[in-house]
């Protein structure tokens, strides 16, 4: 099957639409800073993070499935409760675009500082939009960052049948240069961005690889495909790990998970390697969820793959775990350490509460963040569809810390809607979990459990917050925010589906 290699292309290749001129902040504030090699979300300068999260299936203005992002606005000072949020859809003023029915506005999110005025700005996707008479062409919405938060926008649109651009985000330097990139699976745009023209040029770009059907026009994967950003070979450039589920030959719904390996360097993206098992050569089966972080503090970035337990995966070499779990690739001088034994986590691993059953989906969603202010990354685990007593897919999430040598089991903590101080009530099919995210909107140097359950209140959906402390996460003072607290419509919307990386 053809093989296809990233390649160059001019800059107006991708149709840009700008909102009207926005006048750039007078001052710039700091640029976002770090924490354990993470970057810091951070839309309106004030020092402390921000989070976003969407409802891609809300309603709005009456347009089933128009989709909204809800924003938090963090603060030293204020309460959980009390933090400002903020929510953008097609229709806010302005931000380019009109809302319609299943354009999906917030199906991925990820934030960096595109045009380097040191306030972060946000990228939505709405995978579903049509362009013209292009169906599914899909779009990104750049959200441009300032002291009063986000402003404005410019959209990059997509330019063919089912390329459903924005279902899939991450940004990073990706060339070296100082600037912040933009990968979208198919597209690469490298920065500077600027707030009419976009960014300074465009490359195409190939998720799906020497496994993906070529008759079948656009995205086709039987899991929703997911990239992370870090720097896996410790070159100081920034390189791109996706997973994805392609369709095979008679198998186009149940094809392998693939792991695929974009390393950065001065030129940009190098072309993909799809990662296999040094000694047996067999795939390595990606899952359905990826971060990225040096979690030894070795100067490398590791890979961690949440491998949720599903359907048939012919072709890959690992063996599926009943109920999920999360496997770490090691990083090295050469990219992703594929040689030695990978380290494996899931419920029936020692330390890890719970009870590894058919069908939990423990690794559906995973994020690294510092929980407890000690310098190393800790890692949260959505498990949606685990069942809380007897309520089928109520969902979890699990917490492990970080040690001197990565992810350990000591001091592992789950929570779920039954855990004491968790506000609401377990309930059937609620998917808590579905969606992690760990940020730190306190400004105290540790990250809060951002845990969506887009199964809420009949798919109206909702979100947690839990704060970080000196020891672990705590349901202590812990709060949720739903789409009445935001100011939207309860009909199905499926809030907290997803959070910006």
């Amino acid at each position: 099957m053809r093989k296809r290699t990233l390649r160059r292309t001019v800059a107006t290749a991708v149709a840009i639409a700008a909102s009207a001129a926005i006048a750039p902040a007078a001052q710039a504030a700091p640029a976002a800073g770090t924490t354990t090699g993470l970057a810091k979300a951070d839309f309106n300068g004030d020092g402390v993070g921000d989070s976003a999260t969407a409802a891609p299936d809300a309603t709005v203005s009456g347009k089933k499935g128009a989709g909204y992002v809800a924003v938090t606005y963090g603060s030293r000072t204020q309460a959980l409760k009390d933090q400002t949020r903020k929510v953008y859809h097609q229709n806010t003023t302005g931000v380019p675009g009109t809302v319609e029915s299943y354009d999906r506005f917030g199906s991925s999110l990820t934030a960096a500082d595109l045009n380097g005025d040191g306030y972060t700005d946000l990228v939505v996707g709405s995978s579903g939009e049509s362009i013209g008479s292009v169906g599914a062409a899909g779009s990104l919405t750049v959200l441009w960052g300032g002291r009063s938060g986000l402003t404005g926008g410019t959209v990059v649109k997509g330019t063919s049948y089912r390329e459903n651009l924005g279902a899939m985000l991450t940004a990073g330097d990706f060339d070296g240069d100082g600037h912040q990139d933009l990968a979208t699976g198919s597209t690469v745009s490298y920065g500077p961005f600027d707030r009419t023209t976009g960014p300074a040029r465009t490359e195409t770009m190939d998720l799906r690889g020497e496994y993906a059907e070529e008759d079948v026009p656009g995205w086709h994967a039987w899991d929703n495909p997911a990239l992370a950003t870090g720097d896996v070979n410790g070159d100081g450039i920034d390189d791109v790990v996706g997973v994805v589920s392609t369709g095979m030959d008679e198998l186009s719904d149940h094809g392998p998970r693939l792991v695929r390996y974009f390393a950065g360097s001065r030129d940009g993206l190098k072309a993909a390697q799809t990662l296999r098992d040094a000694k047996t050569g067999e795939l390595l089966d990606g899952g359905v969820d990826i971060a990225v972080g040096d979690l030894d503090r070795d100067g490398y970035a590791d890979i961690v793959l949440g491998r949720a337990d599903t359907y048939d995966r012919p072709g890959v070499g690992d063996v599926e775990r009943v109920g999920g779990a999360v496997e770490i690739v090691r990083g090295t001088a050469s990219g992703p350490d594929t040689a030695n034994p990978r380290v494996q986590f899931h419920q029936d691993s020692p330390g890890v509460p719970g009870t590894a059953e058919e069908g939990d989906g423990f690794g559906s969603t995973v994020s690294l963040g510092d929980v407890n202010g000690d310098g190393r990354l800790d890692l949260a685990i959505g498990a949606p569809r685990e069942a809380v007593g007897t309520l089928a897919g109520a969902g979890g999430v699990t917490v492990l810390l970080g040690g001197g040598t990565g992810i350990t089991t000591t001091g592992a903590k789950s929570f779920t809607q039954k855990t004491a101080s968790v506000p609401g009530t377990a309930e059937k099919g609620d998917a808590f979990g579905a969606a992690v995210r760990l940020a730190d909107v306190t400004g105290d140097g540790r990250a809060e459990l951002f845990a969506g359950a887009p199964g809420e209140n009949a798919e109206a959906g909702g979100v947690w917050v839990l704060k970080g402390t000196s020891t672990q996460v705590s349901a202590t003072g812990s709060i949720s925010f739903g789409s009445s607290k935001l100011g939207m419509t309860s009909s199905p919307g499926r809030l907290g589906d997803t959070f910006s990386r």
